[in-house]
């Protein structure tokens, strides 16, 4: 019997709720850059996962792209990260401040205009405290000390260091000469700071409205240095994202300004898309709001008492399952899912969350207890679920990130609540009612991704559709982003297929890729699929199945590369008509027995050059034979293409039943001895479809 954590994730897709084996880490920081997450364990030690293209985790030089596991960044004791596009900073448990990853127009602050794969020390000082970075478009830098000072480099061209001017900076040059700032954020070409007072003070470029209602007095939208907004001194947090607006009160009222063109400021589809001069409150959210995170595309709000985050909201797309709320689409899907109005984030109940980060369509939450849950986008494995390349994908509900989940490898779903991965799965168990729509999303929860070739599963190994419904006129060749894709292409261990009942496979229109290069593949029941019309590359590459009745499957129109490089396939049995596809036998190296005695019509004529692109590869033709009925023998012996074969009619190898009282050995066309059979036992009984050597003659058995 299936343990109830394991069938409760394969439903609904949530393996938090998966009973956890043993983890290593107990976090006490979590940080996220664009698609590369950091974090700081309890002994103080600097770890990271995702993308590290340009070295943005500072794990050195040959480091391999991205990462789906924790890996160690340093041993020494670290307090904070921040981090950017493709860059992140590091503060020292002794105040130093580090820098890796791309150094674009000095925004790593250590001058020499190079990019750094290893953890670079930016200047000398030791009295760091905070640092805050450009999320995600820009590459502008500030910091504050422990002084109280307020330093900024990098991108300067939009006035967004607040140093008076539009010059780039490539090393941390201090912003005025104040010593009471707080808090510091900046986004694209603007930047946000809090003062111990309470007091907000912003800068930048300003067209958007990002500044609010503020100039600096000649007309120009630009604010060059930090300026007061208002006289209110109850501010506690902002929060600055592309060129929008967000900071918090000490009651817990949002409030937002700036650019609103997607319609993301507020919470609700306002169709005021336009600058917002004047800060509203956002109420769209219920409760005492202690944090918000987010990108351009989506904004994360968390919602708690006394500093414990106890619920998350979220709203704008849904790609990748950016929002947590379970209804994400992969972005493969060419779909733009978008919820105007805050949905839950589907977290575990009773979690007490201390911190709330997020990177592009994805995010993290850290828990008292240490844990950290994450959700969204994985294609880098920056939610550090401990996949390889073939699973990162996304997940649309949150995971637990870095710990080993322990399951039984049998998901059993259906097609309501498809999960949103199933790296550990080894069987899938489909129930209800399943149409192409679904089997869409199926090909993104088991890893299939866009490009060419499809990355596909590596660990499934069963799928049993025995139980399902299916839609009328369903197809298993689906939009994956820009391109087209089998459902189960490139599983390259799923070794046994349970198709549906006979009276629901009928419903399947096409098999096209279906499953394209499942390589373990040994057999397939298709007697069920009478209707589908298209099996061009439906079995392409699946070196080791052995054989296929399509006998049924009597509407075939598109075929091309239906067998193509199954090397081991001995016996494929055709329907009465068929039309057949360039290379439909390609590389069919082990084929011994093409059954075509429901052969009907006229002989299927093709060029010379045609016919051996049909047979390609196989370059002695007369060890296959071909079973046709009595009347076609001759249609086929005269033909010049057909008459390479060994042909043969169909009354002449029928069933057979041993002698009463002599028993037969039996043994297949490499002379391996296959069984005995007994006196009176009908072979078919016991060796099911296939073309044997009985008493030392070639004969077929048929049930």
């Amino acid at each position: 019997m299936k343990k109830i954590f394991t069938l409760l994730a394969a439903l609904i897709g949530l393996s938090m709720f998966m009973s956890a084996s043993a983890y290593e880490h107990t976090w006490k920081f979590v940080a996220a850059g664009d698609a590369s997450t950091y974090a700081i364990d309890q002994d103080g030690t600097l770890w990271g996962w995702g993308w590290n293209e340009y070295g943005q985790l500072g794990l050195g030089k040959g480091s391999n792209e991205r990462y789906g596991y924790p890996q160690q960044i340093s041993s020494e004791k670290w307090t904070y990260v921040a981090a950017g596009s493709s860059y992140a900073f590091f503060i020292k448990e002794d105040g130093t401040l580090w820098a890796a990853g791309l150094n674009t127009k000095g925004v790593q602050g250590v001058g020499d205009g190079q990019n750094h794969q290893d953890l670079t020390q930016v200047g000398t000082d030791s009295n760091w405290k905070y640092v805050t970075a450009t999320r995600f478009f820009g590459f502008s830098a500030m910091a504050i000390k422990t002084d109280g000072t307020l330093w900024a480099w990098g991108e300067g061209e939009m006035c967004a260091l607040g140093l008076g001017g539009f010059a780039n900076k490539t090393t941390p040059t201090q912003v005025g000469t104040d010593t009471d700032w707080a808090s510091v954020t900046i986004g694209v070409a603007h930047g946000m700071g809090i003062k111990e007072d309470g007091s907000l003070w912003m800068w930048g470029w300003n067209e958007r409205g990002q500044l609010a209602d503020m100039t600096d007095g000649t007309g120009s939208f630009f604010v060059k240095t930090p300026k007061q907004y208002g006289e209110a001194k109850d501010w506690v947090k902002t929060f600055a994202v592309g060129y929008s607006s967000y900071a918090l009160k000490s009651d817990g009222t949002l409030w937002a300004w700036g650019n609103n063109q997607d319609d993301l400021l507020f919470g609700y589809q306002s169709n005021d898309t336009t600058a917002i001069y004047t800060p509203r409150q956002v109420t769209a959210v219920e409760g005492k709001i202690l944090s918000i995170s987010g990108c351009e595309q989506t904004r994360i709000v968390a919602v708690g008492e006394n500093g414990i985050i106890n619920k998350v909201y979220a709203w704008g797309s849904n790609n990748d399952g950016a929002l947590g709320d379970g209804k994400g689409k992969s972005i493969d899907l060419a779909q733009n899912p978008i919820s105007y109005s805050p949905v839950e984030v589907k977290l575990e109940s009773g979690l007490k969350i201390t911190q709330l980060a997020s990177g592009q369509c994805y995010s993290n939450v850290l828990t008292e207890e240490g844990r950290i849950y994450a959700w969204g986008k994985n294609r880098g494995g920056q939610l550090g679920n401990l996949v390889e390349l073939d699973q990162m994908t996304f997940s649309a509900t949150p995971i637990l990130a870095t710990e080993v989940v322990e399951t039984e490898g049998v998901y059993t779903f259906d097609a309501e609540n498809i999960p949103t991965a199933v790296s550990s799965a080894k069987k899938l168990i489909l129930t209800g009612e399943w149409g192409t729509e679904d089997f869409q999303t199926l090909t993104t929860t088991i890893g299939n991704n866009s490009g060419f070739p499809p990355a596909g599963n590596t660990t499934i190994e069963e799928v049993d559709m025995s139980q399902i419904t299916v839609a009328a006129n369903t197809s298993m060749y689906v939009e994956l982003g820009t391109s087209m894709n089998g459902v189960f292409q490139g599983c390259r261990s799923i070794k046994t297929v349970k198709m549906p009942a006979a009276d629901q496979a009928a419903n399947f229109v096409s098999l096209r890729s279906a499953f394209q290069n499942c390589s373990s593949l040994e057999a397939i029941d298709l007697t069920g699929c009478v209707n589908v019309t298209n099996f061009t590359d439906a079995f392409f590459g699946c070196a080791s199945l052995k054989s296929a009745d399509i006998s049924k499957c009597e509407v075939i129109a598109s075929s091309e590369s239906m067998f193509d490089c199954c090397t081991s396939i001995e016996t494929i049995i055709l329907p009465k008509s068929l039309v057949i596809g360039k290379f439909f036998f390609g590389d069919n190296q082990a084929l011994r027995l093409i059954d075509w005695s429901r052969f009907e019509g006229e002989v299927p004529q093709f060029t010379t050059s045609v016919f051996w692109d049909v047979f390609q590869y196989i370059n002695d033709l007369s060890v296959i034979t071909l079973i046709v009925p009595d009347d076609a023998v001759e249609l086929f012996t005269s033909d010049a293409n057909w008459s390479r074969l060994n042909v043969k009619a169909a009354s002449g190898i029928e069933g057979i039943t041993t002698n009463n009282n002599v028993a037969r050995d039996v043994y297949n066309f490499k002379g391996q001895y296959i069984t005995t059979l007994k006196p009176g036992v009908n072979a078919a009984d016991v060796l099911g479809n296939g073309l044997y050597i009985v008493g030392g003659k070639k004969m077929i058995v048929r049930k």
